[in-house]
């Protein structure tokens, strides 16, 4: 799975072994006729990934397009200019609510309210990420969601987009766009994300983050953590970064005690209840083998078959490094980012990049991690 944040990827991308651009000098991409301007993260002797203003990324084929770099400086949108496109893109079927940090459309006189929600997210994982220890930044551009009024709205904007959807999909995030889109509904359910890439010929760069039928606050909680994360430091837009660790993040900020008295409370009152109770099912009922931790970060096979015991999993491994070991998992994160973007991620390099970071011997900590979670009860 590929994702990315950009002024972390941009920091580590001197140490590539691709050609990673240097400044911040305004490059011109020609397609034929179309035009594209952007600033370019990084480029090796068939691909080049860009970053227009909009905050949208871009990986090129060289050999059909022409790169051309001009004497301009790349600057992203403004919020004004941002909020004109997306008043031009969207018309007068949705007006936008603004905040700090967002930029939220959303049918008339709900667009601000859904706004303070994305907000507060914002300022949630700020705020439990800096207490730890965790060095952060604001978002580059400002963040878009998109709520719409019905399904289908919903589904023909990410058709329109390139995206897949699924009958029972409420809402997504898109790392290429790094835009939320939702749909209001009351449906309730056990919230469950499904990754899936845009197009089979696509690279998976540009793969998205979808739930399924829930609240529509739970969808926006998680979704806004998936964007979120990627625009604060936490994951990485361009690179590959292991699945568990990307649904790991958002199913830790599930639980609204996660979003209440952050600093004083102890651990056993911020877990997702739903992910620990599969989480121990899981281990009691034998479904979960001893030592099994290494085959976990290795690759994301658990996804493919139990989908539940993995995003279950995914949240008590996430609990247990963030609370127990946050400079480690910093660590592990950073390292993540810093990886060759345009490079895949096997399984030898996944267990040594956390092994190197979490200073731990891995079936030790197997055991030191599932006694943790249990005594979280």
């Amino acid at each position: 799975m590929r994702t990315s944040w950009l002024p972390y990827v941009l920091a580590a991308l001197p140490a590539l072994t691709c050609k990673a651009a240097e400044n911040d000098s305004l490059v011109e991409v020609r397609d034929g006729k179309t035009v594209t301007t952007g600033k370019l993260l990084a480029q090796d002797k068939e691909r080049a990934m860009l970053l227009d203003r909009t905050g949208r990324l871009h990986d090129l084929t060289l050999d059909s397009v022409k790169l051309q770099t001009t004497s301009s400086r790349f600057q992203p949108h403004t919020v004004m200019e941002l909020r004109n496109q997306l008043s031009r893109e969207f018309g007068k079927s949705l007006e936008v609510g603004s905040t700090r940090h967002y930029l939220v459309l959303g049918p008339s006189g709900r667009a601000s309210d859904y706004a303070k929600v994305f907000e507060e997210q914002y300022s949630t994982l700020q705020r439990y990420f800096k207490t730890r220890g965790f060095t952060l930044t604001d978002s580059q551009f400002p963040l878009v969601a998109v709520v719409f009024p019905t399904q289908k709205q919903f589904t023909e904007y990410a058709r329109g987009e390139g995206s897949k959807t699924m009958a029972n999909m409420q809402g997504y995030y898109s790392p290429r766009t790094n835009r939320v889109a939702l749909f209001e509904t009351e449906t309730k359910s056990v919230a469950v994300s499904v990754l899936d890439s845009l197009e089979p010929a696509l690279p998976s760069p540009f793969r998205f983050y979808g739930t399924t039928e829930t609240e529509l606050k739970a969808t926006m909680i998680h979704e806004a953590t998936h964007q979120i994360a990627y625009n604060i430091g936490l994951h990485s837009r361009m690179g590959e970064t292991p699945r568990w660790v990307v649904e790991g993040m958002a199913t830790t900020f599930e639980p609204d005690g996660m979003r209440s008295t952050l600093a004083g409370s102890q651990p056993a009152q911020r877990i997702n209840r739903e992910r620990y109770i599969v989480f121990q099912n899981f281990v009691r009922a034998g479904r979960r083998k001893p030592k099994s931790l290494r085959s976990f970060i290795e690759s994301d096979a658990l996804y493919e078959s139990a989908v539940l015991d993995f995003y279950a999993q995914s949240w008590a491994l996430t609990f247990f490094l963030v609370e127990t070991r946050p400079r480690n998992y910093s660590a592990y994160l950073k390292r993540i980012a810093a990886r060759n973007p345009l490079r895949d991620y096997p399984a030898t390099e996944r267990l040594a990049d956390f092994k190197e970071t979490i200073h731990a011997d891995v079936d030790w900590l197997d055991v030191q991690f599932v006694k943790y979670i249990d005594g979280l009860k």
